[in-house]
């Protein structure tokens, strides 16, 4: 199973019933494929014909979008509780709800720390670091659209900039590392893979 529709699945079971895809490489090939899936929703899908990057290809759905919305990388996988981010969002009052997974990192070297003057100062051996990271998945209001630049390529990132400027209210809701899988990496990939796999 492709993982855009495993996707969508966990969407369809929160009780989402519309999706737009916003398809560019390989597009033929997706809708090909959802044109011989039986399923119980309804998926409309938007050509890209230029890379408008994770936030750019909004522009060619804005004037569709009247209420609020998930919006999601097709490369990443999220098992949280949708309803608790609805909830989250609607409480806080948020424009943009950020979904964040703290990741562990490991540097498997000895780190080198600098004074002011360039000299050594100390060495950390392997640190460890824990950090809120990005999953690609957000909750929007239709307001937000406002700051998509039509045709102009522009990751999503940047339009929260914008509407962190312009006041309006952007909060990140945190997961479990263990409940978001990325296959942007190949590393990524197969671990996606194994835990799918029950391994």
């Amino acid at each position: 199973t492709p993982i855009i529709e495993l996707i969508i699945e966990n969407f369809h079971d929160f009780g989402c019933r519309d999706f737009s895809l916003i398809v560019n490489h390989k597009r033929n090939m997706i809708k090909s494929y959802f044109a011989d899936v039986e399923k119980e929703y309804e998926v409309n899908f938007v050509d890209e014909d230029e890379p408008l990057g994770t936030g750019g290809g909004l522009c060619l759905i804005k004037d569709d979008m009247k209420e609020r919305f998930f919006f999601t990388n097709c490369d990443t996988l999220i098992n949280a509780d949708y309803a608790d981010i609805v909830k989250f969002h609607e409480q806080k009052g948020n424009a943009v709800t950020m979904i964040c997974a703290m990741k562990h990192f490991t540097i498997p070297y000895g780190v080198v720390e600098l004074d002011e003057g360039g000299d050594y100062c100390r060495i950390a051996e392997k640190p460890e670091y824990n950090l809120m990271t990005n999953t690609g998945m957000y909750l929007v209001e239709p307001e937000v659209l406002a700051y998509v630049q039509d045709g102009v390529r522009q990751g999503f990132p940047d339009i929260i900039d914008k509407c962190c400027e312009a006041g309006m209210r952007v909060g990140v809701y945190p997961i479990a590392e263990a409940s978001w899988m990325d296959m942007g990496q190949l590393e990524e990939l197969e671990e996606m893979r194994r835990r799918m796999e029950g391994q």
